[in-house]
């Protein structure tokens, strides 16, 4: 029965290990040292927006900056695949003015343009700090290659293009609720990769740098959840636990099963001086909440009360690495106690609750078995 006790707590501690966020890994730990959750139709985002761009490069310089200006809009939509890296597919379009220097006079051609191109997102504040769902503001700059048609020449000599265009911006977002944030970015667009013979009648019509401001709305499930690892020294500790019984347990069975010089079996002793083996009920890094997978043994050490067998002393214990979490080992052991009355129908006159400090840990080996509460017979 001890064996089957110690392989029910190891696979409880493994569980606990294994699912359990840290208080600090959420809080204290920068995004890009943690991995994350990554759902399939989560964390999506679609963005409108509208601003102003102007074009830049040789006569396109002469003239004032507003006499250049003009309107753009795009609509995106992408997902971020972690806290700090998202794509998006962006669709532009406006018009553009260009400007010649003739005869000592600025002649200016007018047209149009509607482009698509896909963006690879950084968002720089999520990558350094730790991880916010609810984070105000962000700093994302980001780089994209895409597509690119001019039309519609207001000066006819002009034809119209497809180019393959290369862009880089920076993108300000703040918070406004959990499904809508305010944005403002600016990019630079390099648009002369012309896919054909393009005359612009001595027009440059290759650099556009451009603002838009408007707002992103969160789609679907939002947030990430962190994934945390199984510590290596962990593993290994409870891997030698795992030999140390099987060594054990093939030495028991070198035993006999019978006893050959026992003439008559003792009557077994009925009453109070039965015991229970001690029984661990784990716990996660700083909580104090009895998880579903360990009410077994808590439910296993009720029966022996209840069948009249005992008292029984409820201790909770804390892990050094808890230190800052105070009253954590009472209230586990409380914890435990008030399934025992309240769940499972305990009388309270049958437990004894205690508690120890850390530097009272049952256990040196590994400080994960220290986040426990032991059941003993009284």
């Amino acid at each position: 029965m001890k064996l089957k006790f110690t392989a029910l707590a190891l696979a409880g501690a493994t569980m606990l290990t294994a699912n359990a966020q840290t208080e600090q890994s959420s809080s204290e730990i920068a995004a890009h040292r943690q991995a994350f959750t990554n759902e399939r139709g989560a964390n999506y985002f679609l963005s409108l927006g509208g601003g102003v761009g102007a074009m830049f490069l040789k006569d396109n310089n002469t003239p004032s900056l507003f006499d250049r200006l003009s309107f753009n809009a795009a609509i995106a939509v992408g997902k971020w695949h972690s806290p700090y890296y998202a794509n998006r597919l962006k669709i532009v379009g406006g018009e553009a003015l260009t400007y010649q220097s003739f005869a000592g006079t600025q002649v200016r051609n007018e047209n149009y343009f509607l482009g698509a191109h896909y963006d690879f997102m950084f968002d720089v504040v999520n990558y350094f700090a730790p991880y916010k769902e609810n984070r105000f503001f962000h700093l994302i700059p980001y780089l994209g290659a895409g597509y690119e048609y001019k039309f519609h020449n207001k000066i006819s000599k002009i034809n119209d293009a497809h180019t393959l265009t290369a862009n880089a911006g920076l993108q300000l977002t703040f918070r406004l609720a959990r499904r809508v944030n305010l944005f403002l970015e600016g990019e630079a667009t390099y648009n002369g990769l012309n896919l054909h013979n393009y005359d612009a009648n001595g027009f440059t019509n290759a650099f556009r740098i451009s603002t838009l401001a408007g707002l992103s709305f969160n789609i679907g499930r939002q947030g990430f959840s962190v994934v945390e690892p199984l510590d290596q020294a962990y593993i290994d500790d409870l891997q030698s636990q795992i030999n140390a019984l099987r060594a054990e347990n093939a030495e028991l069975a070198k035993r006999p099963e019978h006893c050959p010089d026992a003439e008559a079996v003792a009557p077994v002793q009925q009453g109070n001086d039965r015991f229970v083996a001690d029984k661990s009920i784990l716990f996660a890094q700083g909580q104090a909440t009895v998880s579903k997978d360990q009410l077994i043994t808590v439910f296993d050490a009720a029966e022996f009360v209840k069948n009249g067998e005992g008292e029984v002393i409820v201790t909770g214990y804390t892990a050094k690495n808890e230190s800052r979490f105070k009253g954590l080992a009472e209230k586990r052991a409380r914890a435990v106690a008030k399934i025992l009355t309240e769940q499972y129908g305990v009388a309270s006159d049958k437990i004894t609750v205690e508690w120890k400090e850390a530097g009272e840990a049952p256990y040196s080996s590994n400080q994960g078995w220290n986040r426990v509460v032991i059941i003993r017979s009284k």
